[in-house]
């Protein structure tokens, strides 16, 4: 039976600013991963004073790298300014404003007891040391975020808006066409590792994610001058959001991996660091602890850990006097999607 006479009417297109404005400042934020976009962002980064760079990452780190903030709720599927997405961002309740920034990866009412409770309750709570930070410094971190979002919007992506709308409102106009013809040969062109057939959207990302079309409400599809090469989706209950990457002619294209990608791969490339890897996934270890093991010098060992971390690949916490170094499971995870990006591109 064909999926036809259902999928279409479900799928909409959606030129949105906000979320073009959030996608171009995580580019700004992690330039390398952007090869369409890696000019645009070296110049716009040589503009920027040290400190307004500074808050970017910074924000970027608290809230998956800004794409946190482009599920600010909206089931109407109606575009969203970039005044009104900062304001609508403002004005959430504080416990929502959290459980946004961190991906509904916290329950909201986990968050609304730490916010009610204070610091006094976090231990029993379980929080990571992202969402305790979030929640002992909540006004800092609201107003950092709405006063970047703010100067951004005037000074930098203004100019660029007026710049991409037109390509963007063209390209979600030819694309909505397709839709209504073929709308699931419109799904499969969105991106290599997306598909829709059987009845099912599937999207391999670190894990394989499957959406059947009868549990969709909606398929919200956003086109973007600055996603490529990622696989950006996001779904809240019934509603599932794809990208749509759209091409602005003239713009330098860099055919270099990312430097993250050819750190993790040196790192990975000598035994002794995939002998101390493999260690560290199983449990936290300290340098004592793993040079007997190895037969290596602790000397030797603090320089591969040293490697290890500074490719993203290992993270160390504080026990005591010692630094006890784990594997970075998410990172490792990541890995294969940043290989086939690139090899996608």
């Amino acid at each position: 039976m064909s999926s036809f006479p259902t999928l279409h009417r479900k799928i909409k297109t959606i030129v949105s600013p906000f979320h073009e404005l959030l996608c171009s400042l995580h580019v700004l934020d992690q330039p390398e991963h952007h090869p369409k976009r890696l000019a645009w962002a070296l110049e716009r980064r040589s503009r920027m004073p040290a400190n307004f760079l500074e808050d970017i990452h910074t924000i970027s780190q608290l809230s998956d790298s800004w794409l946190a903030l482009g599920d600010l709720p909206n089931r109407t599927g109606a575009p969203v300014g970039c005044v009104e997405g900062i304001a609508m961002l403002d004005g959430l309740p504080d416990a929502e404003f959290i459980f946004l920034l961190l991906n509904s990866t916290v329950p909201l009412s986990t968050l609304i007891h730490a916010l009610e409770g204070g610091k006094k309750s976090l231990p029993n709570l379980g929080l990571e040391e992202s969402a305790r930070y979030l929640v002992c410094h909540l006004a800092t971190v609201r107003k950092q975020i709405i006063t970047t979002l703010e100067i951004y919007e005037r000074d930098y992506f203004r100019e660029e808006w007026e710049y991409i709308e037109p390509w963007l409102q063209d390209a979600a106009a030819r694309f909505q066409e397709t839709v209504s013809r073929f709308p699931e040969q419109a799904l499969n062109s969105l991106h290599p590792r997306l598909s829709a057939k059987e009845r099912i959207v599937t999207a391999q990302k670190a894990v394989t994610y499957s959406f059947p079309y009868e549990q969709l409400q909606q398929i919200y599809v956003f086109p973007s001058s600055f996603i490529y090469p990622h696989l950006l989706i996001s779904w809240s209950g019934d509603i599932l959001h794809l990208p749509l990457a759209v091409d602005i002619p003239g713009l330098a294209y860099n055919e270099g991996p990312p430097a993250d990608l050819l750190r993790q791969f040196k790192a990975l490339s000598d035994d002794t660091r995939l002998r101390i890897l493999k260690l560290l996934w199983t449990a936290p270890h300290c340098t004592k602890q793993i040079a007997p093991v190895l037969g290596i010098s602790e000397a030797a060992v603090s320089k591969h850990l040293k490697q290890l971390s500074e490719s993203g690949l290992a993270r160390s916490e504080r026990r005591g006097n010692y630094l006890f170094y784990s594997g970075n499971k998410e990172a490792l995870e990541s890995l294969i999607v940043l290989q086939r990006q690139f090899l996608e591109q």
